[in-house]
């Protein structure tokens, strides 16, 4: 199921399902590595939200994260931690 990633709780693990942004904030995601396919962890869901991507955490504003569209892993498929 693709959700936005707003709608993550602490502690899920998620895959980058499509980056439905603008063309600039596209570009900035995928050179800090949030690129379709990639899997991450939510760290937190508050007023940002915080997306660790390999060792990298990434803030994202609440309105951005509208914008990214994400499905639930599982801890046994998810490879890229």
């Amino acid at each position: 199921m693709i959700v936005p990633l707003t709608t993550t709780k602490i502690g899920e693990q998620v895959r980058v399902s499509c980056l439905n942004c603008t063309s600039e904030d596209t570009c900035r995601l995928q050179e800090l590595g949030c690129v379709e396919g990639a899997t991450g962890t939510v760290v937190s869901n508050q007023k940002n939200i915080i997306l660790q991507v390999g060792e990298c955490r990434l803030a994202i504003t609440h309105p951005l994260a509208m914008n990214i569209l994400v499905e639930p892993v599982s801890k046994k498929n998810n490879r890229n931690l």
